[in-house]
């Protein structure tokens, strides 16, 4: 099955399996006391936006948010139906210049086969942002991942090969380090200014690996 027919096919399951994520939710609370009021948020990778666009839009802020996958659309826009979302691979996605931001958010949805695209996903969005704009991330990171699952790291330690198993199925993803993605960020201008780890544990019939994931909120300098 391709990757966008996969996506297609568990927009529900996934909502149900992964949408009351302690960690996430207190992720979001976090990133609400950053926010300025009515702050122009963009979601990338968004899914059925469950539980973070609900919330920023609960609290009066502006939602935009792509996902390649027209069934986590539809379901975004149901529980969302303030916000404005478009059907695109957020890997090719131009976000337009007369449309500032305030916040760009990425919450479990960095997965590529590649390096590359991840890199690229990341200094455009710190292109986005303007001086003290927020990247706001959740990810799955290298080093907290399970050791048996680690297929080989980079030279530069940076990113690793990393099999994973979601929703039953089984993938590799260049996933990056810590230290990769903070010195990511910093060639990109941003900063960290909050961040925390914990690990989540999907509901057995998600049929999915432990998520050990990645918390944090940057700032662009």
């Amino acid at each position: 099955m391709a990757m966008k027919d996969f996506y297609e096919s568990i927009s529900d399951s996934y909502q149900k399996a992964y949408a009351n994520d302690p960690l996430v939710l207190g992720f979001i609370e976090s990133v609400l006391s950053y926010l300025p009021p009515q702050a122009r948020t963009l979601d990338m990778g968004c899914g059925t936006g469950n539980p973070l666009d609900m919330a920023l839009a609960a609290a009066g802020h502006k939602v935009k948010g792509v996902d390649r996958s027209a069934s986590m659309i539809e379901l975004i826009r149901k529980n969302v139906p303030s916000g404005t979302f478009l059907t695109e691979d957020m890997y090719a996605y131009e976000h337009p210049k007369e449309e500032p931001l305030d916040a760009v958010f990425n919450v479990r949805a960095l997965f590529h086969h590649m390096r590359e695209p991840n890199e690229e996903c990341v200094r455009r969005w710190g292109r986005w942002l303007p001086s003290g704009g927020l990247l706001c991330m959740v990810v799955l990171t290298a080093d907290d991942y399970n050791p048996a699952k680690i297929e080989k790291y980079d030279a530069d330690g940076q990113f690793a090969r990393v099999r994973r198993r979601f929703m039953g199925r089984e993938e590799v993803y260049m996933l990056p380090t810590r230290h990769g993605l903070k010195h990511l960020l910093n060639e990109n201008g941003l900063v960290i200014v909050n961040e925390t780890t914990g690990i989540f544990v999907p509901p057995h019939e998600a049929d999915s690996d432990e998520a050990a994931q990645y918390c944090f909120i940057a700032t662009k300098m």
